[in-house]
């Protein structure tokens, strides 16, 4: 009975809205042939399936059908895999444009739906130098690597070696009684919260060796500083506040925490970060190992362009200290998304939330649970010149990562550009973005490019951005302001104009492009128009009188 083994197979894997059954009644298998051809080569899988299915119910050894239905399922999947391919296409374009503008170096990312995955290189690691990053690139990942050790504390959490509520100094060696805010003691899950009522939020000789990090000086010496050191500094620290009252980050607790997982397992923290790394085959992540990889390891440029010196930890290395690389992280986002172990649950709780938006799990953080997205959460980590960010929607079943090596204002924001449309794109996936599609169109010839869109639009369940004056307007301010192309964004608010004449927001936006581009009489001519439509309209008051202003002091 080969071909139900298969069959069985073939119902795992097949769509359920398919809406295949099994009450089926013994029969004649002949009958059906032409009825299942024709529904094969009309598209019609659902009538298709059910009547493959009842001819294997009838016989269970008709290779045919179990063929047929392998091909159904190759037919079904083909649109899901060009749909990828066109999201994916849009993610290069996203990263492309924001190399194009200069302020990024290299980006490395990476995209996670529904099981497929997708990552690319760009630009250049040191600029004019050719060297696109690879599979081995090695990143500092700075705080990423706090998700480690608070997925190794919800391990011991379930292994019941340690409560979320115990005073950590039962696992501490010395005695301090000065980890306590009137009574109420610094417990596992405000280590794993970054709430520990620190009056400050880093010792003093601490500090001091972070700002020499920073500065490079420990790039060729060894530290003066160690997880002896601060073992005993931490006997002079202070609270002022209640412990899991207070939102602070810091990375203190993180290390404190990796302290504490030697203390309940005998074992390194080093050696505990290995196992885990090895349980999801992350071959190519090191803990602190910058000199025995530095032939992989990326350079990074801080804010003012010059070289960055590695952010070397001096401590267990449970906040910051991990390098790895770009598939290795994927296989991260991957053991998230897919694997059953019962720690992604307990690291992924929501142990802390106030009313600044800051909500918590076992350091990860940025949680919460988006209208389309459901459940989501993510973790930044920053060093001297290496942004990296990952987030997670295991409700969506989706995932981005997006590392930069350079950390000036304008690349941040860049980065940030960049995630943002990643997330939108991937939130509203299989649907595709047609404000993107049609973007260099809109540029280029926006009366051929509406036509298109009209067309496209239609196709509600295909895309998203079809309404043709909302999709103007947003793709005029993404060119005025994150593109910092004022001329395009201009063109696309002057076609706004002409096919909604009588709508005062698109005459307002021209005239806020003319602003930018310091072409005062054009934006007063475009507010006053906005104005005549809607006299209401305050935005406009504000930059006429602003433009006058302007003319008056000159």
């Amino acid at each position: 009975m080969k071909y139900t083994f298969i069959l069985t197979i073939l119902i795992t894997i097949l769509p359920p809205q398919m809406g295949y059954s099994f009450t089926y009644k013994h029969g004649k298998t002949i009958p059906y042939d032409s009825l299942r051809k024709g529904y094969f080569e009309s598209n019609q899988w659902n009538n298709s399936i059910i009547n493959y299915e009842k001819l294997l119910f009838l016989d269970p050894e008709n290779k045919n059908a179990v063929e047929m239905l392998i091909k159904i399922k190759e037919k079904i999947d083909k649109p899901k895999t060009k749909n990828f391919s066109k999201l994916t296409n849009l993610i290069n374009q996203y990263a492309e444009n924001e190399i194009k503008k200069g302020n990024i170096n290299s980006i490395a990312l990476a995209i996670y739906k529904n099981g497929a995955v997708f990552q690319n290189y760009y630009g250049e690691i040191d600029k004019d130098h050719k060297n696109k990053p690879n599979d081995n690139t090695l990143y500092e990942i700075a705080s990423i690597s706090k998700v480690f050790v608070g997925s190794l504390a919800a391990k011991a959490v379930i292994e019941k070696r340690i409560r979320l509520d115990d005073d950590i100094r039962i696992y501490m060696v010395e005695a301090y009684p000065n980890l306590e805010y009137q009574g109420t003691p610094i417990t596992i899950k405000n280590l794993l919260t970054h709430t520990l009522g620190f009056k400050n939020k880093i010792p003093e000789k601490l500090t001091k060796v972070n700002k020499r990090i920073a500065e490079g000086y420990y790039e060729s010496r060894p530290f003066d500083y160690n997880m002896s050191t601060f073992l005993e500094e931490l006997k002079t620290v202070e609270l002022n506040k209640k412990p899991g009252t207070f939102y602070d980050y810091n990375s203190i607790g993180s290390e404190l925490m990796a302290y504490i997982l030697e203390q309940v397992y005998h074992k390194s923290y080093k050696h505990l970060l290995q196992d885990f790394l090895n349980e999801l085959d992350m071959t190519n992540t090191y803990l602190e190992d910058y000199q025995q990889y530095k032939e992989n390891l990326a350079n990074s440029y801080t804010s003012t362009g010059v070289l960055a010196p590695i952010e070397k930890n001096p401590l267990l290395g449970g906040g910051y200290g991990i390098i790895t690389t770009l598939p290795d992280l994927i296989k991260l986002m991957k053991f998230q998304l897919e694997s059953n172990n019962p720690l992604i649950k307990e690291s992924t709780r929501v142990l802390f939330e106030d009313d600044q938006d800051n909500v918590m799990g076992n350091l990860w953080q940025d949680m919460g649970i988006g209208k389309e997205e459901g459940f989501y959460y993510s973790k930044t980590g920053d060093t001297n010149g290496v942004r990296s960010g990952i987030l997670i929607s295991p409700d969506s079943k989706y995932g981005q990562i997006v590392i930069i090596n350079n950390k000036s204002d304008l690349a941040l924001n860049d980065w940030e550009i960049l995630f943002n449309k990643i997330e939108t794109d991937l939130i509203k996936y299989p649907k595709l973005n047609l404000k993107s599609i049609l973007k260099s169109k809109f540029i280029s010839d926006p009366q051929l490019a509406k036509k298109s869109f009209d067309v496209l639009s239609k196709q509600e369940g295909s895309y998203f951005n079809t309404n043709l004056q909302f999709t103007l307007n947003s793709l005029g301010y993404d060119l005025l302001y994150s593109d910092k192309e004022v001329n395009n964004a201009i063109t696309i608010f002057e076609f706004a104009t002409k096919e909604y004449p009588d709508n005062a927001n698109s005459f307002d936006s021209l005239g806020e492009a003319y602003f930018v581009n310091k072409e005062y009489k054009k934006a007063i001519l475009n507010y006053k128009k906005s104005l005549k439509l809607d006299p209401n309209n305050d935005n406009a008051k504000k930059h006429i009188s602003e433009i006058n202003k302007l003319k008056s002091d000159h």
